[in-house]
């Protein structure tokens, strides 16, 4: 049975002392292979913000708005997960789950820069939303 999943996003900033490419790099962990973006419809997209200091802050944005992406995309997602972190999650669904039916899951950029997928409830994170049907 196919995940209950409309749209699926993720979000990460690249703040003025980071790299953006890494950041782009620990972005690449949680999207889906590349091979598979090929046939789904999956848009980038990169902003520039400015901090409250004024520095600049780089917003990169991945989205899927068509189900059959969205779904698919979500899929890669957890397998990225050790078996307890989907355990966790799905006990703990109050925690992820939002009033609009958003599931909103947060990697560790550092984490996932050097490959490893890690859930973080801290700052310095790829933000993933994933908008239930």
């Amino acid at each position: 049975m196919a995940p209950p999943i409309l749209s699926i996003s993720a979000t990460v900033f690249a703040r003025a002392t980071e790299d953006e490419e890494k950041v782009r790099k620990a972005l690449e962990l949680v999207l889906p292979p590349p091979e598979e973006r090929k046939k789904m419809k999956l848009s980038v997209k990169r902003t520039v913000a400015k901090g409250v200091l004024g520095n600049p802050i780089i917003i990169i944005e991945a989205r899927a708005d068509r189900k059959s992406d969205a779904r698919k995309w979500w899929k890669h997602i957890v397998s990225l997960l050790k078996k307890e972190d989907v355990e966790y999650v799905l006990e703990n669904m109050h925690d992820f789950l939002d009033e609009f039916g958003v599931v909103h899951l947060r990697f560790d950029k550092q984490a996932a820069y050097l490959g490893r997928p890690v859930l973080s409830g801290g700052g310095g994170v790829i933000k993933i939303r994933a908008q239930l049907e």
